[in-house]
């Protein structure tokens, strides 16, 4: 299913973005007594983590290509997130740095621009690319 492979790579950049407000909710969270806490006292923080998560989910137009990478070795690797390691940085990378990543596809070579071949050692845990970005 790609819609779950989908989910999955936003769920990577939006953690990698949101970071400190799931540390801030998490902490709000945390009690000393086999009793959950009162929902009602982690609001600001339940409020900002899911404003942070909704603007972590518009995707950039520049990291389209990226982010079907992403897709593609998620599927070829039947969602292991270890083997597509190099992928989803890149697409974090593009995420957090637009203008940065369109400066470095302006610069760089043909070789460069390649797409990545996956060749999936059988249960080996290992993946090897042809090109990197």
């Amino acid at each position: 299913d790609t819609k779950a492979f989908e989910v999955l790579i936003h769920s990577q950049y939006a953690f990698e973005v949101c970071r400190q407000q799931v540390y801030d909710f998490e902490d709000c969270r945390q009690t000393d007594s086999p009793l959950p806490i009162d929902p009602s006292l982690c609001k600001d923080q339940s409020r900002a983590l899911y404003k942070c998560y909704k603007e972590a989910e518009q995707l950039d137009p520049i990291c389209l290509d990226n982010y079907n990478e992403a897709r593609e070795c998620l599927f070829k690797s039947d969602g292991n997130l270890y083997n597509c390691k190099p992928v989803l940085i890149n697409f974090t990378q593009c995420q957090l740095k637009p203008q940065e990543w369109k400066q470095m596809l302006e610069t760089s070579t043909d070789i460069q621009k390649k797409q990545f071949t996956y060749n999936f050692g059988w249960f080996t845990g290992s993946v090897s690319y042809t090109h990197l970005r």
